[in-house]
């Protein structure tokens, strides 16, 4: 019902060469001691970077879920990221995380800048 975040998100390796699986990490904390939440990672729709998503196409939005408790838990996605179609070639793009909680609360669950490496 009430997600807290803890520790800001970041992205591993930063920065990046593409294609390459990054690591997207943050520290997270409930008010319950297992709430399932929906963790949902964007990028810009107009530029190159793209994630891809579990059958590997291509997609601006990944979604991930956790159960988060009490404790500070850090949360560890991996995704996958590569160039596409679109506005480039892009020295950084803008990670975006929309956390919805058991409620269907949604916040912020943080911004990351990647660098990208030619």
């Amino acid at each position: 019902m009430a997600i807290q975040v803890r520790k800001k998100l970041v992205a591993s390796p930063n920065p990046t060469t593409l294609p390459n699986r990054v690591d997207f990490r943050q520290t997270l904390r409930s008010n319950q001691n297992a709430e399932p939440i929906t963790a949902v990672y964007a990028t810009e729709p107009d530029h190159e970077v793209w994630f891809l998503d579990g059958q590997g196409k291509q997609t601006k939005e990944v979604t991930r879920t956790e159960t988060v408790s009490t404790a500070d838990q850090p949360v560890l996605d991996q995704i996958r990221l590569e160039r596409g179609p679109g506005r480039g070639p892009m020295p950084m793009v803008q990670i975006t995380k929309t956390i919805t909680d058991s409620s269907g609360i949604k916040i912020t669950g943080g911004v990351c800048i990647l660098r990208i490496e030619a």
